[in-house]
């Protein structure tokens, strides 16, 4: 049986090895998979987080801390938001994406809204002006420097 299928090989001219086009598909996939759905980077504007994030500075914002998301809405969550946290979120009033601190987390009827703060609040637009902001209108946490 063995040297039946060695000899189709060698008449047909082709190797029995799988085509170079499954490994970059695949990669390909897996990246897709992770920027949509996992890992993202993100980049700092503006001074409303110094001291511990500067403008200009790239972060990484883990999309899936708190759950598994799909479009606006988060399909399974797995972990809560808590003080502390800095999250990359959508403003409510604009839909423009902020990177802020978690300075309260409340349970509206079903719904968590979270109250975020900047690190320099002179400087901070937050939700002193735009209000609290809805979980499912946050993108992911953010990965703490070193």
């Amino acid at each position: 049986m063995e040297s039946l299928r060695s000899r189709r090989t060698r008449s047909s001219g082709r190797t029995a090895s799988a085509s170079p086009l499954v490994p970059i598909a695949f990669a390909v996939a897996c990246a897709v998979v992770v920027r949509f759905f996992i890992l993202d980077a993100a980049i700092v504007e503006g001074k409303s987080m110094l001291p511990h994030y500067r403008n200009g500075q790239v972060v990484l914002v883990v999309r899936a801390f708190y759950g598994l998301r799909f479009g606006n809405q988060y399909l399974v969550r797995w972990n809560n938001p808590q003080s502390g946290h800095v999250v990359a979120a959508r403003r409510p009033d604009t839909g423009v994406p902020v990177i802020k601190r978690i300075a309260e987390v409340r349970e509206e009827g079903n719904t968590l809204t979270l109250f975020l703060l900047g690190d320099n609040a002179i400087e901070s637009v937050d939700s002193r002006q735009f209000g609290p902001v809805r979980l499912d209108d946050v993108l992911g946490i953010i990965v703490p420097r070193r």
